[in-house]
């Protein structure tokens, strides 16, 4: 368990030191799950903005709620996943999700896919995003380009790049990721 987490806190902090100029923020997850249940809790640097998931998975379904905070805006996100399709090399992974707002934004829904493609370890994908509002368009993008250490046979860390876009690929945000998940 040391291992990890000095692994965890050196990818964190090398990232923070040497691309602080190169990304916006860096986000930090912690995935705790079994085969029927899990908990994520994420941290953002330079922002005052984090989240906790609960997840629940039923076969190729993840059902999950959830509470992300920013300053004093909170967000309740229900939201469910389904692999479409995963061969170890090729992926599809669509999602539907409500955004409500405790303040004056408009809440609206979300119909996403991620499409990727894996090499070993290394994964690169791109997730169109359909607003679901007045109309129907895919109004962002995000794109990711990472590898997935296996740090023991129940625990593996995710590093990534994501690069946010707007509906016309201008950048809106690019960020330097780790994921620690844990599995019981």
């Amino acid at each position: 368990m040391i291992r990890i987490l000095l692994l965890t806190i050196s990818v964190t902090l090398l990232s923070s030191g040497l691309f602080a100029k190169d990304f916006d923020t860096n986000q930090v997850n912690v995935v705790i799950k079994n085969k029927d249940y899990g908990i994520e809790f994420r941290q953002h640097t330079n922002s005052e903005k984090h989240h906790i998931q609960l997840e629940r998975y039923i076969n190729k379904w993840k059902f999950a709620y959830r509470y992300d905070k920013n300053s004093n805006k909170i967000e309740h996100r229900p939201r469910i996943d389904y692999k479409l399709y995963d061969n170890g090399k090729f992926f599809i992974k669509p999602r539907i999700e409500y955004r409500y707002y405790e303040d004056s934004r408009s809440n609206y829904g979300r119909l996403s896919s991620a499409f990727g493609l894996k090499l070993g370890n290394a994964y690169a994908e791109i997730t169109p995003i359909l607003h679901l509002k007045d109309d129907i368009r895919i109004d962002e993008y995000q794109s990711k380009l990472g590898y997935v250490f296996k740090v023991s046979p129940s625990t593996k860390l995710n590093t990534f790049i994501q690069h946010n876009a707007n509906k016309h690929f201008d950048k809106t945000n690019m960020l330097f990721g780790t994921k620690l998940i844990i599995t019981f």
